[in-house]
């Protein structure tokens, strides 16, 4: 009986409910403790805690906390997981193999300009917003109250989704410039995918030469690059030419679209 508690004293399963040491003191599981696990799980995947950090959403400090003992259990371990290439259930309670029963997840991706990035712009969840976290209004396509079959493309309509405060400061966009909406159709493809979220910056609505912008065309939101032309004229281009010829209109014609904003970040689904 005194070695089955001897034994019970010797490790931890850091789930909630650690076994201790005859002081009170945690102990690590399997001769390693969480951030042990962390640490070695960051350096197989050749990444310094700032850009574990970045990738999983949360600041280097976290990491590092994480790293030191200063926290045995974290609500993004299925990320920082998922990110190194790891066993998820072998980075929360050390069982099984580091590289075993891993799950190859494709991770959304966020697009800016030419560069990509692991997608934790947008962020899912339902507790308090943190400091680096900001509600931002939905555009949405909706019908006119008269019953025509007329739409409008209108702001927010009572739909809201968290978004980065570091992402609109690295887009130089101001939160109360921020806006999102969903992408539909296959015009944008394969830059932007049916059914991906947007980001739209509305204090940003003069012409840039290839940006893509969010427009009100009739009712319709679409997602579309402009070009300018001489006498005021645009050219409204689809990435999937072949089967969404260009458009060209005149800024004063009132058929011409509406320009909501550009659009400066949007995710993909590889």
């Amino acid at each position: 009986m005194l070695l089955a508690l001897e034994n019970r004293n010797a490790y931890t399963i850091e789930t909630g409910s650690p076994f201790c040491n005859a002081i009170g003191a945690p102990i690590s599981f399997g001769g390693m403790s969480i951030g042990d696990r962390v640490r070695r799980a960051r350096k197989k995947a050749g990444l310094t805690q700032r850009q574990l950090g970045d990738e999983v959403g949360v600041k280097q400090a976290t990491i590092s906390g994480l790293e030191k003992g200063d926290s045995r259990s974290s609500a993004y371990l299925v990320q920082i997981a998922r990110v190194c290439g790891v066993n998820a259930d072998w980075l929360a309670t050390g069982n099984g193999e580091m590289e075993g029963n891993v799950t190859q997840m494709k991770p959304r991706r966020a697009v800016d300009g030419n560069a990509e990035m692991i997608d934790h712009e947008l962020i899912e969840g339902d507790e308090p917003l943190r400091p680096d976290e900001v509600m931002l209004p939905m555009f949405r396509e909706v019908e006119f109250s008269a019953g025509d079959g007329c739409t409008q493309v209108i702001e927010n309509h009572g739909a809201e989704e968290r978004f980065s405060l570091p992402r609109l400061s690295r887009a130089g966009v101001q939160p109360d410039n921020a806006a999102l909406a969903i992408a539909k159709g296959d015009s944008m493809m394969p830059a932007i995918t049916d059914g991906a979220t947007i980001g739209i910056d509305k204090g940003c609505r003069g012409i840039i030469d290839g940006k893509v912008y969010a427009l009100d065309h009739g009712g319709m939101l679409r997602i579309k690059r402009l070009y300018r032309m001489p006498l005021n004229r645009v050219r409204v281009v689809s990435e999937n030419s072949d089967e969404y010829p260009e458009e060209v209109y005149s800024l004063g014609d009132p058929d011409a679209p509406r320009i909501l904003g550009r659009v400066f970040w949007w995710e993909n689904f590889d």
